[in-house]
């Protein structure tokens, strides 16, 4: 199976490519630039890739470039978005999850598969319904960060997903889940068997709102899973670790 990665040079990116490798993924990355892109994975892994695709999310030729046939006639089946709006830009995620959205379908065009096409994003714990979960996590996160500093991207997370959810609904759309971790950190990941994916009706999963980037990256790999995602269609899904489980 090939998988494409978007936002391949970012923390969560980056180590979605390496976890996608690990399970024996064909996998494509998409980056701005080689130089991130390297600087981020490094040469040994970048040779491990189907391929690498440079350009920007809202160019459709690099994004159908990503999206095209092999050589054996194989394209992605799964698109991994790790879009993230970098500190003080202009918030990017919704534009960019549209740009996708219209890049399957137009790969799709006039073939009955356009259906199972799939799409999983980065969101974060606190939008659309996972309010309540996230003030069960952090409130202070939640009633003070969010609104004060964050207004803008969390704004833009909420329309990134409405814009996935109505796709899911159509018939023929692509299929989406939105992963909503809550705070990221930088600590080795627990694996991608260990990593639990909780509905937004689960009030508190976990101790504290934080979890590895790695761990992030184990549950968009798991998603890949057909018999994991379609229990996740059309919603949004929370990740934690064991290790922050509460007793």
């Amino acid at each position: 199976m090939i998988v494409a990665v978007v936002g391949a040079s970012g923390g969560v990116g980056s180590a979605t490519v390496k976890a996608a490798l690990a399970a024996g993924l064909h996998v494509r990355a998409f980056a701005r630039s080689r130089e991130k892109l390297n600087a981020a994975l490094g040469e040994s892994v970048i040779d491990q890739l189907d391929a690498h695709v440079l350009g920007d999310i809202s160019d459709p030729v690099a994004l159908d470039a990503l999206l095209s046939s092999n050589a054996e006639g194989n394209v992605p089946e799964v698109v991994l978005s790790c879009l993230g709006t970098p500190s003080g830009a202009k918030p990017c995620v919704r534009d960019g999850t549209l740009s996708l959205i219209q890049a399957i379908r137009r790969r799709t065009d006039g073939n009955s598969s356009r259906g199972k096409a799939r799409l999983v994003i980065i969101s974060s714990i606190g939008v659309g319904d996972s309010v309540a979960q996230g003030l069960s996590m952090d409130c202070f996160f939640i009633r003070c960060v969010k609104p004060v500093c964050l207004a803008r991207v969390f704004a833009d997370l909420d329309r990134a997903e409405e814009a996935c959810w109505l796709e899911s609904l159509e018939e023929d759309g692509v299929r989406c889940v939105a992963v909503r971790p809550p705070q990221l950190k930088d600590e080795t990941g627990v694996g991608i068997e260990a990593v639990r994916l909780v509905a937004s009706t689960e009030l508190k999963p976990a101790r504290r709102a934080a979890i590895a980037r790695a761990d992030v990256a184990s549950a968009m790999v798991r998603l890949v899973d057909p018999s994991v995602f379609p229990a996740w269609v059309g919603k949004g899904v929370t990740v934690v670790a064991p290790n922050e489980l509460r007793a």
